[in-house]
């Protein structure tokens, strides 16, 4: 059995060029002045562990306290949480 696409060629030309400008690549030259990049800049580390601490010290349990220390077993605030467990200073 032969099947002839003739009518399809104009079509499937058209996917071809719409998969092109979509699947192809861009250069970091060709984004615009002053654009910065596509990616927002990364959070500070040091900043979001503090804050997680603050929430713990706010809800105030042993638990929240436990869960910090695995979280972050050496930043210098897990000590400050294992002296918390450590006086039974939590709710």
């Amino acid at each position: 059995m032969l099947v002839v696409f003739r009518r399809q060629w104009p079509l499937l030309a058209l996917f071809g060029a719409i998969a092109g400008f979509f699947g192809g690549s861009v250069l970091a030259a060709q984004k615009p002045a002053g654009a910065g990049g596509i990616m927002a800049p990364a959070p500070d580390p040091e900043a979001a562990v503090q804050a997680e601490y603050d929430s713990v010290e706010k809800k105030g349990t042993r638990e929240a306290y436990e869960r910090f220390i695995r979280r972050h077993p050496q930043h210098p605030l897990a000590q400050k949480a294992r002296e918390m467990l450590a006086s039974r200073k939590f709710q």
